[in-house]
């Protein structure tokens, strides 16, 4: 056999002070770029300076932490009020991008310096010493306790092991995948339930003071691993995983031997029979208990920091081989290419701390994922658990110059995901009511409310139930305050975090910045990660459909706004300045926006008499179509569109109001649908069950440009819609259901004529075309469109609506100096607002290089505009602007 490079010796270290101050110096370097890159949140607004504060508590490196606590939240506001010099420092530092010298300060070095003992306690909600994390789960509710026992839904664990299988583990391939997924999605529920297929050996590293009851740490085990003050250098790293690899292997071969091999006995278990049983036998105090006998053993032959790594790497393949004969006495053997044992590290992100090693910059992850390389061509695979993606800053070849990302396996995503066990539903089944109990809504997205909900014993089941609504607003956010008064100290990506679950928020692609921030979401706000690239280095991300978080974060943004009307609009113009937002959506984004405040409107307003006795609205109950139509367009025009008529029919004349009396709206996140940007989906009648021929829709198209269009360009046809209503697909896409149905139709005693509305939003222009309204209906634009007649077809009345420009004028829910931040975001006002040199020569300069038409006029001559060419742009160059649209 050959010698595995990863456990050649490592260079001779230097002196011990010179290699400590060269890893501080460098974690600093780093634990200053990663500050800074959050701290752009926060500039210019002090009001959320406190939480930079925890932040740089958290991140800094330890050896440099103060040795007082780490402050939560309302802790750090009371510190910033009792020493304004910490806020002066935090200035400074967001300045120069230099953050040591914050947590150098005497304020917050707590019992080591010479201020008042009790101002300094004082500023803390607990007084006794004892550190407390960012986010404590016990703070929301008592009742809240995710248990084990819930029976586990579908089958993901044998996909994930198939998918282990199939994967390389020749020499060029790494024996270990890291499982990057956001919280609550049934990350250790799955790999608990794939124990029992594989023979597992799990560990849970979690900090012992995070204090989560599901699932149990091992503190034994975290103690040794974690522990980044144990080990003092990147060899010594080595040997001591090596020794507790040999050290697990032999102790877990006895353990076999004393539980399952039995004298006389011949018949072997089934390998996924032995792996049921051993999981079951090491419950968590066996398993406890096993694991402290190993770590006893470790300690007791604790390696020196230059041991042979060779010599310790025979011992754990011998003891290795050992375990896999033991198996072999009591179980069959399955494929020779399949996995025979796997570890999984559950929390793997406590192994993200770097070993202090001079000019080797390995983290504790590093040094364990190397030593398992050299199992690759034994059948052990292992597995890392973390919401952070390690893999990206992972150099498991010894050094960053030697690790070739092609080794690595792709990231693992696919978690469970809408398995509750009544799934699937039936629609026609389903009434409104249902939609606005939060228990049912649990059922949906990840699996981590649903559990709560049903495997607890609560007496109160409505107060579990609000419970866990306030838990799930304190994931989304990251904090532990979620009460009205509080907002001004979350965080900028909390917020965008809230705000991206409702509207959908398109991030810049190549911004690192975005990719940045998309990342920290998944860690700290629950965005899901849908699929990675093979080296990790870009995931795909996004807020699916989840009713029940979609519900928090209605609440979190009705409480936010009540403390901070104009906050919202704000953190988008803001992090479109910064280049988070693909511009080249804000103009969908706005309208998204737009259709979510109006919904917040519309639901607060019907439920204002229920508020005292409920505190919260229920976002999810939905509200009545036409009060959801008045909140989102000014007063002025509730009549034109409520007494509209359809344009597409010349038999029905029945009004709007008439044709939506008892239509119902209720959406808790958006889809694109082909040629429309946005669809809403509309219930016709309150009382009828979710099924087809209840269900219309809100059809809108959002007009990018900004130049405006006439009355008589129609954006939205029958047949861009057709599809939404099954008996209109066209005939080589129907299947032998829809042709039922439309049998059924044709033989039915009524005709299908579920009407529907659209909208054509035209926000980036100044306002409507001359001697037009800034909102008309489809039977009030001016002169027919040929093209929409030809378009047009009996069958589903059609309302349609245009609206111009982003101002009050036009949308209620545009309050005041807020079109002046839409029309920022837009672009609608002078493309020259921002050039730094407004003198009108200047100007003109600019001008001539013609950055844009002004009025369809190109000046060609800035010192003669008298003989300036006119350019007419005619129906042709508005049907092409149209098309581009």
């Amino acid at each position: 056999m050959s010698k595995p490079s990863i456990l050649e010796p490592e260079p001779q270290p230097g002196p011990k002070w010179l290699k400590q101050q060269s890893s501080l110096e460098e974690e600093w370097e780093k634990a200053n770029a990663r500050i800074h890159n959050t701290a752009q949140f926060y500039r210019d607004d002090p009001r959320r300076i406190a939480t930079l504060l925890v932040y740089i508590f958290l991140v800094a490196p330890v050896e440099a932490r103060p040795r007082a606590r780490i402050p939560l939240l309302p802790d750090s506001e009371k510190l910033i009020e009792a020493y304004p010099e910490i806020a002066q420092a935090l200035e400074s530092a967001i300045e120069s991008g230099h953050y040591e010298g914050v947590l150098s300060l005497p304020a917050l070095t707590g019992w080591d310096c010479n201020i008042e003992r009790e101002k300094w306690s004082a500023c803390f909600s607990n007084t006794s010493g004892e550190q407390q994390p960012f986010w404590d789960f016990r703070l929301v509710s008592d009742d809240i306790r995710p248990l084990l026992g819930t029976k586990y839904q579908g089958n993901y664990h044998e996909v994930m092991l198939k998918n282990i299988n199939s994967m390389h583990r020749a020499p060029a391939h790494a024996s270990s995948a890291t499982i990057i997924q956001s919280s609550g999605i049934g990350k250790s529920h799955t790999v608990h339930e794939l124990a029992t297929l594989v023979f597992t050996i799990p560990f849970n590293i979690r900090h012992p003071k995070e204090r989560m009851p599901y699932p149990p740490e091992d503190t034994s085990v975290w103690e040794y691993f974690c522990k980044v003050s144990n080990v003092e250098s990147v060899n010594h790293g080595k040997a001591r995983t090596l020794l507790f690899l040999a050290r697990l292997f032999s102790h877990v071969s006895k353990e076999i031997k004393r539980v399952f091999v039995k004298p006389g006995a011949e018949c072997k278990l089934p390998p996924c029979d032995l792996a049921y049983r051993w999981r079951e036998h090491t419950s968590e105090n066996t398993r406890h208990s096993l694991y402290e006998k190993i770590i006893n053993a470790c300690e007791k032959d604790e390696p020196r920091p230059d041991a042979n790594l060779w010599s310790l790497f025979h011992e754990s393949a011998k003891q290795f081989n050992q375990l896999l004969n033991v198996l072999n006495a009591v179980c069959t053997s399955p494929d020779s290419r399949d996995v025979r044992i796997l570890l999984y590290f559950d929390e793997a992100h406590e192994l993200g701390h770097t070993i202090p090693d001079g000019e080797n910059k390995l983290k504790l992850y590093d040094v364990v994922c190397s030593c398992l390389k050299a199992f690759q061509c034994y059948p052990i695979f292992t597995l890392f658990l973390s919401t952070e993606p390690l893999v990206l800053s992972a150099e498991v070849a010894g050094s960053a110059q030697q690790c070739r990302k092609e080794t690595f396996q792709a990231l693992l995503t696919e978690m469970p995901f809408d398995c509750h066990a009544t799934f699937p539903l039936r629609p026609e089944t389903i009434k409104l009511e249902q939609l606005g109990d939060l228990q049912f809504l649990a059922r949906f997205g990840r699996p981590l409310f649903w559990t709560i909900i049903e495997a607890s014993k609560a007496a109160d089941k409505s107060r579990l139930i609000e419970s866990t609504m306030d838990f799930a607003r304190a994931k989304l956010v990251h904090a532990n305050h979620i009460c009205e008064g509080k907002y001004s100290s979350l965080s900028s990506l909390a917020m965008l975090a809230t705000l991206d679950v409702l509207i959908t928020i398109d991030y810049e692609p190549r911004q690192h910045l975005a990719r940045t921030c998309e990342l920290e979401m998944i860690v700290s706000h629950m965005r899901i990660a849908f699929s990675a690239s093979q080296d990790g280095s870009y995931i795909r991300s996004g807020y699916p459909s989840e009713p029940f978080l979609a519900e928090a974060a209605s609440r979190q943004m009705y409480h936010c706004l009540k403390s901070l009307p104009y906050s919202m609009s704000g953190l988008l113009r803001e992090n479109i300045n910064r280049g988070l937002i693909d511009l080249s959506q804000k103009t969908e984004i706005i309208m998204r926006f737009l259709l979510r405040m109006a919904y917040i409107d519309a639901i607060v307003d019907e439920q204002a008499g229920e508020l005292h006795r409920t505190g919260d609205p229920n976002f999810s109950k939905g509200c009545s179509f036409l009060a959801f139509l008045k909140a989102l367009f000014a007063d002025q025009f509730h009549d034109i569109i409520l007494r509209s008529t359809p344009d597409n029919s010349v038999t029905s004349t029945c009004a709007f109001e008439d044709a939506f009396e008892n239509a119902v709206v209720r959406f808790t996140h958006f889809v694109k649908a082909e040629d429309i940007d946005i669809v809403i989906p509309v219930l016709l009648d309150k009382h009828c069950a979710l099924e087809e021929s209840s269900m219309s829709a809100l059809f809108i198209q959002v007009k990018r440009g900004q130049r405006r269009s006439s009355g008589s360009t129609t954006y939205i046809t029958d047949k861009m819609v057709q599809g939404f209503f099954t008996d209109r697909v066209p005939a080589e896409e129907e299947t032998d259901v829809l042709v039922e149905q439309r049998e059924e139709v044709s033989t039915g005693e009524q005709e299908d004529t579920r009407p529907y509305v659209t909208l054509v939003a035209e926000l980036g222009v100044n306002g409507p075309p001359k001697d037009t309204p800034f909102v008309v209906t489809g039977n009030t634009g001016g002169r027919s469109s040929a093209r929409a007649t030809l378009e047009s077809t009996e069958g589903f009345p059609r309302y349609s609506i245009r609206a111009y420009g982003c101002t009050e004028t036009t949308w209620m829910v545009v309050i005041g100096s807020e079109g002046d931040v839409y029309k920022y975001i837009l672009g609608t006002d002078d493309l020259l607002a921002d050039h730094q040199r407004q003198d009108e020569a200047s100007l003109e300069l600019v001008r001539q290089m013609l950055p844009f038409w002004h009025d369809g006029t190109i000046r060609y001559n800035p010192q003669k505009p008298e003989k300036s060419v006119s350019m007419n742009v005619d129906e042709s160059q508005e049907q092409a602007e149209e098309g581009r649209g």
